[in-house]
């Protein structure tokens, strides 16, 4: 399907790092299956409450979309219910957001249960207000008034959604409780949990393959791995599990982030986090992908002591561009974490990486159970 990319930047001296947002939608957008035909920006102090984009600008993209054939119009903005409504009815094709577009990659690499339940919750508690704003407009609208079979009809549509947004929300919980007597089981076994985590495309599921000598498949597509794997493994006389766990993306909404703690919570109740970045990514990238990743691991609550960072693909990249992306990474942390630069392809340093996560997971479980003062 070919798409337009929108991205309206409400910073105007950022020269930079919208650059890197539209990449990464971008190659959200072909992994999901469309053809990107077209960019529009638009630098806005504040977004157009009704149309994201200034009316102008609106205008434009109507006519791009007429040249260019495109079916899908992706815009990185999260958007509100009446900025897609008005923008279908204004462009006459299908709108998205950065929001429904990870989903729609999601649900191409859901294959269990939880991982359908979860995706489906949070596309319903995205739709939920513009499926209200829908329902208004028909029923209010065609029958309007009080007591109207205009309003039973809404408040029907609106029940059904807030029920089953309900059903799921307590077979996710179900789901949950079942994992939480894994994790306790596990962690009665004694062995340092060293969860894998990152942005997507970073490397973990090579590097999972790498320290536990596994073949799971690797894919340059985005969110590949939905559902957390624990494998029990054994290095320099320990034993530990590593966990590869879902991949991050740029800014995600707090929403996806509270219908996926299902699977988050094996990062949450991990003794270690091993923050996966990609070494071979630009400057520019990689600062953005990191201030991401640290972003949705303090909303999980995950504090500095916990993390190791490997640096992964090392083997791409030169010795000075090496130092720079460590400098950066530094440079987010008040107090620095361990850096290990890897190569999960070369299985370079994968030694020096364990022996450092187990070194914060030892500190880890020895605070956790320490004795009250």
């Amino acid at each position: 399907m070919r798409a337009l990319i929108g991205y309206v930047k409400t910073n105007p001296h950022d020269h930079v790092e919208y650059l890197a947002r539209i990449e990464d939608v971008t190659s959200i957008a072909v992994a999901a299956g469309y053809e990107p035909v077209g960019v529009v920006v638009q630098t806005l102090l504040k977004e157009n409450p009704s149309l994201v984009f200034g009316k102008g600008k609106v205008e434009e993209i109507s006519d791009m979309v007429w040249k260019t054939g495109a079916e899908a119009f992706i815009v990185y903005n999260i958007l509100s219910s009446i900025q897609q409504l008005n923008l279908e009815r204004r462009l006459g094709i299908k709108v998205i957001d950065r929001y429904d577009l990870t989903l729609e990659i999601f649900e191409k690499h859901a294959s269990d249960k939880a991982s359908k339940l979860q995706i489906e919750l949070a596309r319903t508690l995205k739709r939920f207000p513009y499926e209200k704003l829908r329902a208004s407009i028909k029923y209010f609208g065609e029958r309007p008034g009080p007591h109207s079979a205009g309003e039973y009809a809404y408040h029907r549509v609106v029940g059904q959604l807030r029920r089953r947004i309900k059903m799921l929300e307590e077979a996710i919980e179900e789901e949950r409780v079942k994992r939480t007597q894994q994790l306790l089981r596990r962690r009665r076994l004694g062995y340092p949990i060293l969860v894998l985590s990152g942005y997507y495309n970073a490397g973990k599921t090579s590097l999972f393959n790498a320290l536990t000598n596994l073949r799971k498949p690797v894919s340059d597509a985005p969110f590949t791995t939905l559902s957390s794997k624990y494998y029990l493994a054994r290095r320099a006389g320990r034993r530990f599990f590593v966990v590869d766990t879902i991949g991050f993306a740029m800014g995600l909404d707090p929403r996806v982030i509270h219908s996926f703690r299902l699977t988050l919570d094996d990062i949450v109740f991990s003794d270690v986090v091993i923050l996966t970045l990609d070494g071979s990514d630009s400057a520019r990238l990689f600062n953005l992908r990191l201030r991401s990743s640290l972003q949705i691991l303090e909303e999980l609550g995950v504090g500095e002591d916990r993390i190791v960072v490997a640096i992964n693909k090392v083997d791409m990249i030169g010795d000075d561009e090496l130092a720079e992306r460590v400098s950066i990474v530094e440079s987010q942390f008040e107090h620095p974490p361990p850096v290990v630069p890897v190569s999960a392809l070369k299985r370079f340093n994968l030694g020096l990486l364990v022996l450092e996560a187990l070194n914060v997971a030892d500190s880890h479980l020895k605070e956790a159970f320490a004795p009250p003062p």
